[in-house]
C-alpha cells in the first residue's frame, strides 16, 4: 500500500469535486438551471478539506521516508 499514490488520487478526486461545485455555480445564470448555492458552497469547502488532509497524507508520508532512510544510511 503506497500512502502517496492514495492520497494523489485523493487529491484528483477532490479536485474534481470542487470543479463540479464551481461549474455548478457557473451555470446559475442560466435559465431554468436549479442550482442550490448553499450545498455547492458546503461540497466546495468540502473539497477544500480533503485537498488539505490529502497533502498533510504525502507531506507525512515524505517525512517518514526520510526519517526511515536516514536511519538505515
Amino acid at each position: 500500500m503506497n500512502p502517496i499514490a492514495i492520497a494523489q488520487y485523493g487529491l484528483i478526486a477532490a479536485t474534481n469535486r470542487f470543479n463540479e461545485s464551481a461549474q455548478k455555480i457557473s451555470n446559475m445564470s442560466v435559465e431554468g438551471v436549479d442550482i442550490d448555492l448553499v450545498r455547492e458552497v458546503v461540497d466546495m469547502k468540502l473539497a477544500e478539506a480533503g485537498v488539505s488532509a490529502n497533502a498533510a497524507v504525502i507531506r507525512t508520508a515524505d517525512q517518514m521516508q526520510g526519517t526511515v532512510l536516514d536511519i538505515v544510511v
